[in-house]
């Protein structure tokens, strides 16, 4: 519901109206939403109660920093470790795009998470994609959204498919870095 959006960040969380439109007890719901809250996706607030996460500006920006440690290099191994199908699959991406005069931002933002999936899922290396599943890097950044226009990221989406494309690892982070970067500004 997090991820779908039908609770929306900063929304405060009715816990019995949740509980009975999933229509489990109070205590299993109470359970998950520590776990959550684990996983930066809700946030208690004493004698208030229960929020989805609305992240701060600063937090943003830490996020980011988690990102280009762990794509970039994500994408240099995935350039150097992944089958041809893969590097197929995700070169397949961004194509419904290229040449569109107006790009519908929910699609392209759908495939941008797949497209940084794919990466992470990519790139053979199991201890850097447990980090990034373990920070919940990629939900966060579902729910923060698209901070730059397609426009502006398709270009360097392409540069990256085209760097993984011939192998070239250290092409492939150095953008993928910038891209990220650019984002984070």
């Amino acid at each position: 519901m997090i991820r779908e959006k039908r609770l929306r960040p900063g929304q405060k969380i009715i816990q019995e109206k949740l509980a009975t439109e999933l229509g489990i007890s109070r205590t299993p719901l109470r359970s998950a939403l520590q776990l959550l809250e684990g996983e930066n996706l809700v946030r208690a607030i004493p004698r208030r109660g229960m929020f989805v996460r609305d992240y701060t500006e600063r937090e943003v920006r830490e996020i980011y920093d988690c990102r280009v440690a762990l794509e970039a290099t994500a994408s240099r191994l995935f350039a150097t470790r992944a089958s041809e199908e893969e590097v197929e699959e995700l070169a397949k991406i961004f194509r419904p795009f290229a040449g569109q005069a107006e790009i519908d931002p929910q699609a392209y933002q759908q495939a941008d998470i797949h497209f940084h999936q794919l990466l992470m899922d990519g790139c053979k290396n199991v201890f850097l994609q447990r980090l990034f599943k373990q920070g919940n890097v990629l939900v966060c950044i579902e729910l923060i959204g698209l901070v730059r226009p397609a426009s502006a990221t398709l270009p360097e989406h392409l540069e990256i498919v085209a760097a993984i494309r011939e192998g070239d690892g250290e092409r492939a982070e150095k953008i993928m870095k910038a891209h990220l970067m650019a984002s984070q500004k």
